[in-house]
């Protein structure tokens, strides 16, 4: 399961804070007084954090997938075969792709993660070709420390060292939450990019989760959802991602036009 929400940042003369939605801080069990283990990565300014010291046996691949029978299965089948640990994984589709995203431990194997990214590589039609896949491996090297503080209505993630270049440029973050390893990815978005919260209630009826994330693609660039909504049968729904096409009044009334949703929320926040 995964569950995902946002907060605006808090910057200080020294150091920051962000809020954590009381969904995704109770799905990790945080608690105020607690100490939490963080990294952020230097390319993409992503925090990873996490209660427990993770090691960088655990890698977290994301990777997108050509929508053919048994491309899914066969991804899974090699972290099998390899005889690699998924602790956690998720896929959601739209259009002619799915998005597939997993944390994989490595411990007790002989394999990096380097050669299951050439692997999968080389799958041919199960995976779509390098230069337009997002495959890559994250390390949970969690060295730096971060303290978790009362809130109005929850916790908040504090730091007392300056803030990041990444983190003072934002004005919010996008939190995804891991429950089976108590892990949080925390994205931050400068102001130039048009980050979307979508909120949808769908009937519960076959293709209706199809039908709006074929919709919401053609002008939205997804990078969060509740993995909780993923399942057709469920009629919530709760995602983020990038405004790249249009506007929002357009896409909701793209999507208030499809006869499979009950109703249909679309906010920018930055």
């Amino acid at each position: 399961m995964i569950v995902c929400g946002h907060s605006k940042i808090e910057l200080k003369d020294e150091g920051w804070s962000v809020g954590i939605p009381s969904k995704v801080g109770g799905v990790i069990g945080l608690f105020p007084g607690q100490t939490l283990f963080g990294y952020i990565e230097p390319d993409s300014g992503r925090l990873l954090l996490s209660p427990l010291k993770l090691t960088s046996n655990v890698s977290y691949f994301r990777m997108f997938l050509d929508d053919v029978r048994g491309s899914l299965a066969s991804v899974t089948k090699l972290f099998s075969d390899r005889d690699l640990n998924i602790l956690s994984g998720g896929a959601f589709g739209f259009s002619n792709i799915w998005i597939s995203e997993f944390l994989v431990d490595f411990s007790g194997s002989n394999v990096s993660p380097d050669e299951i990214i050439n692997e999968l590589s080389g799958m041919g039609g199960f995976v779509t070709s390098r230069e337009i896949t997002e495959l890559f491996p994250v390390s949970f090297n969690l060295s730096t420390t971060y303290k978790v503080k009362e809130a109005d209505g929850g916790v908040m993630v504090t730091s007392d060292s300056a803030a990041e270049a990444q983190i003072k440029r934002a004005k919010y973050a996008v939190i995804k939450a891991w429950p089976r390893i108590r892990a949080i990815f925390m994205d931050f978005h400068p102001p130039e990019t048009r980050l979307v919260h979508i909120k949808a209630l769908i009937k519960d009826v076959p293709g209706s989760l199809t039908n709006i994330t074929e919709t919401i693609g053609t002008q939205v660039n997804l990078n969060a959802l509740d993995e909780l909504h993923h399942d057709e049968l469920s009629t919530e729904w709760n995602g983020y991602g990038e405004l790249v096409v249009g506007d929002v009044e357009e896409l909701i009334a793209r999507a208030e036009a499809l006869d499979t949703v009950i109703s249909f929320e679309a906010k920018l926040l930055s």
